[in-house]
């Protein structure tokens, strides 16, 4: 123990010389860039997915590496780890799709609306003989065809305006990573207003997960994040309508930063609040010819779609019933979030208990959810909600069975993997802070 205790010290000494955290950053910055290329170079990584889990786990030794030696990383480092950040994105937008076919949708939902058509629409689903002069690869690569759109309608109005200037998966992953620089800039601001180091933005802007799940898949995640961050600059700022506001267009755009806003309840007044709701109705407005179908997909996931669940495993069991787990889980969330706001939580804190609560309870946990952690952590330190975007990649792991015919689900063994180590942070950190305390 004495032993490791000296060698701990030793690499700490050795960090906190600005030369040789330099050094370690720049490693750090050359084994992701070739990671990245092995990501670009090697294609869609569905059908090799042990050699890209190989690279995601390079790419977060590195990351976590990059975060340690960054500290007090001067203005012009920063503008060139940033610069390199940029060059990634550009590299792997310009690929195709990663691990994810959900984009082709995406395009496909905002063409069908610059053809006059309603993708919540029943009778403008992606089967219907309607557009099939439409068809193309795009059409080719939607998953769950025989459905009318799930996404909220500001995604959908974001979509239509896209494929309005350019029909095309480039266009729509473009405007995606667009989405996440975006992000990154209010983050700045976020930052400086709490009188934050600047390159806390590492967190994100070298995230493998927010690289392969934003620039290479190109997941929707970013369009709502931003609003989030917004939401939350806004309140920072004092600006609580221009906050609600903006946290109505998230709940448009993404859902959860709605469950979020109900955790910042008591920084609204019902004036706020309402007119949250008025843009709300504003932008559902268009849509509402869709009738009863405009719900249709969302509460069909929630009744059936079932992968990588935790306490939702036992909650059903306890309930009897998916439907009943589901419903449970969103009161639970509801409730939290109600007590955050009674409690008048500090706004990040109260954001990542929300998104981590609906990680957990949640029936359904894809890897590119645990992006709504990301840009909480730029300016929160949660460590285990930090290697939760890592381990959450052995969640692809469920694709070689798949592929093979094999039903979409996980094992819980691999489910170990990702959650246990995380909860053992959790405790350590939690007993590392009673212990200061």
């Amino acid at each position: 123990v004495r032993a490791d205790a000296a060698e701990v010290r030793g690499v700490s000494s050795v960090l906190r010389k600005p030369g040789a955290r330099g050094v370690v950053l720049v490693v750090c910055g050359v084994v992701l860039t070739l990671c990245v290329a092995g990501w670009v170079s090697g294609g869609p990584a569905a059908t090799r997915i042990v050699p890209h889990l190989g690279l995601f786990g390079a790419a977060f030794a590195a990351y976590v590496g990059a975060l340690a030696a960054s500290r007090g990383l001067s203005g012009r480092g920063l503008q060139v780890a940033l610069g390199a950040a940029l060059v990634w994105r550009v590299a792997l937008v310009a690929g195709p799709p990663l691990l994810s076919d959900d984009i082709n949708r995406y395009v496909w939902e905002g063409r069908i609306q610059n053809h006059g058509g309603n993708p919540y629409r029943w009778d403008d689903r992606p089967t219907v003989e309607r557009w099939a002069p439409l068809r193309d690869e795009v059409w080719e690569g939607i998953n769950h065809r025989p459905m009318p759109a799930v996404y909220p309608p500001l995604f959908q109005l974001a979509t239509r305006a896209v494929t309005a200037v350019h029909d095309s998966i480039l266009a729509m992953k473009t405007f995606l990573v667009l989405c996440e620089i975006a992000t990154l800039g209010l983050l700045a601001l976020v930052l400086r207003r709490r009188g934050l180091g600047a390159e806390r933005l590492l967190v994100m802007a070298w995230s493998p997960l927010a690289l392969v799940e934003i620039a290479g898949s190109g997941h929707n995640e970013a369009f709502g994040m931003m609003w989030l961050v917004a939401a939350l600059l806004a309140l920072d700022l004092d600006r609580p309508l221009l906050s609600a506001l903006a946290a109505g267009a998230g709940f448009m755009a993404k859902l959860l930063p709605g469950l979020v806003a109900v955790a910042w309840a008591r920084r609204y007044r019902p004036g706020h609040v309402l007119a949250a709701l008025g843009l709300v109705a504003l932008l559902v407005w268009p849509y509402l010819d869709a009738g009863r179908t405009l719900f249709h997909s969302l509460r069909r996931f929630a009744r059936f779609w079932r992968f990588n669940e935790t306490l939702f495993a036992p909650l059903a069991e306890l309930l009897g019933s998916h439907e009943a787990a589901v419903r449970a889980g969103l009161l639970i969330t509801l409730v939290l979030a109600l007590l955050l706001a009674w409690r008048r939580t500090e706004p990040v804190a109260a954001a990542m208990a929300i998104v981590a609560a609906t990680l957990l309870l949640s029936p359904n946990v894809l890897p590119w959810y645990a992006l709504w952690l990301v840009p909480l952590l730029v300016v929160r330190d949660e460590p285990a909600a930090l290697l939760f975007t890592g381990t959450v990649a052995f969640a692809y792991s469920v694709y070689p069975d798949f592929l093979s015919g094999e039903p979409w689900r996980l094992g819980w063994g691999m489910r170990a993997l990702e959650y246990l180590p995380c909860l053992v942070v959790l405790a350590l950190t939690h007993w590392r802070g009673q212990g200061r305390a």
